[in-house]
């Protein structure tokens, strides 16, 4: 079996998406088969639409027996401009490719065309051009196509995030896929509420190696960066819908009580935080802003911490927070369905409304006080971590593909 994966970014850029699908490719060449990944140059989000941003060479690699092509992305200014006019028209496949986010990537097309796979996995949403072209390919080639959308379904009552998953013409991209995995009970139940086929829908979720995420030195921590008190932690994408802003003015209010706290931030960052960061005064001098991170680099920074604080509303489950959780850290999240489902019913953590500083600030401080709280959380959240161990996940998605694939033709 030859499985062909379509998706923005990739490896060495490391987002849990990307490295599930690496995992999941990984897997597959272990059982015996071939796999591809086609992607873009993009490493900076913001790089898939505007040029200036950091990118990778267009070229062809291999990493574990993984094949990777990586195409450019066009950033002519007219042609954008043009194919949004196409985007508004109302058939579903004009606005699938064309409508935003949409970006050109040349040569792609072709190159999943041409390209003799047995089946195709497309994802995440909102990517939905990138989606239509592997999801196009697998039509002309009829061999079956599998979607993980990954939707991340917001604050309870506020579409702000939501709205831009489930579109109509979304919704009918992911109405013609053989298979759609998803990420928690909550997104299948909502996909089929919203039409998808009881029969397509699969509930596998993605994971993350918990020996890999744990077991490392959080001294070795302290001591680069000369850390003398207790240390609340953020990691990943650095930006405002990953609550990043709120969590430095929260920090802010902490400080200014006295609060001996430290503040470590690691991970890639969009503008906009980076130019919020420029404009902060002086006084946020236990403020440790890091570049993105390797895995032995995440190990000792999960260990050092004393509260990790990801109060992001846009997640379709959050594997940074399982691998704080098999770290026997404390969690403070954003309160969205995935995180109250999974962290705050399991009692292995604390959610706050998105973009509240004041109630983030009490929530951290209240765990900063109270150590035995700290220390039954992470109890807890060991146990619930268990469920999101990746070896176990990434081997039942690399079966569902092959299930697919052996179905033959698309349904």
């Amino acid at each position: 079996m030859h499985a062909a994966f379509v998706l923005p970014r990739f490896y060495p850029y490391r987002g849990g998406y990307e490295n599930s699908m690496l995992a999941i490719a990984r897997c597959l060449v272990a059982r015996g088969h071939r796999a591809s990944v086609f992607t873009t140059v993009a490493d900076d989000l913001e790089s898939l639409w505007l040029p200036g941003f950091k990118t990778y060479a267009a070229e062809e690699f291999a990493i574990d027996g993984v094949t990777v092509r990586r195409f450019p992305v066009c950033y002519r200014k007219w042609r954008r401009r043009a194919t949004r006019l196409v985007g508004t028209l109302p058939n579903w496949r004009w606005k699938v490719q064309f409508w935003r986010p949409g970006f050109r990537v040349p040569g792609l097309e072709a190159a999943l065309r041409s390209c003799d796979a047995d089946v195709f996995h497309i994802g995440p949403l909102p990517y939905n051009n990138l989606m239509y072209a592997g999801l196009q390919a697998s039509e002309c080639r009829q061999v079956p196509v599998v979607v993980t959308p990954c939707l991340h379904l917001g604050e309870t009552g506020n579409d702000a995030v939501l709205r831009h998953y489930l579109q109509q013409h979304q919704v009918e991209l992911l109405r013609r896929c053989d298979r759609v995995l998803c990420m928690t009970d909550m997104e299948r139940d909502l996909l089929q509420h919203k039409g998808i086929a009881p029969d397509r829908l699969a509930t596998i979720g993605h994971g993350t190696d918990l020996q890999q995420a744990t077991g490392g030195d959080g001294e070795q921590v302290r001591r680069r960066y000369a850390i003398d008190g207790p240390i609340v932690l953020h990691l990943g994408a650095k930006a405002f819908e990953k609550g990043s802003i709120t969590l430095v003015e929260a920090m802010k209010l902490l400080w200014a009580k006295g609060s001996p706290a430290w503040l470590l931030m690691a991970g890639a960052s969009l503008s906009e935080f980076d130019e919020y960061l420029r404009s902060q005064p002086e006084r946020c001098t236990k403020l440790v802003n890091l570049p993105p991170f390797t895995d032995e680099d995440k190990r000792d920074l999960l260990a050092a911490a004393t509260v990790v604080a990801q109060p992001s509303r846009v997640e379709s489950l959050g594997l940074i927070t399982m691998e704080a959780c098999a770290n026997a850290k404390p969690v403070v999240a954003a309160d969205i369905e995935v995180s109250r489902k999974l962290l705050a019913e399991a009692g292995a953590g604390l959610v706050t409304p998105f973009g509240d500083s004041s109630l983030l600030a009490t929530a951290i401080e209240r765990l900063l006080q109270d150590q035995d709280l700290c220390r039954a959380m992470g109890r807890r959240g060991t146990v619930l971590a268990q469920a999101f161990d990746g070896p176990e996940l990434f081997r039942r998605n690399a079966e569902e593909l092959e299930k697919v694939a052996a179905a033959g033709t698309r349904s």
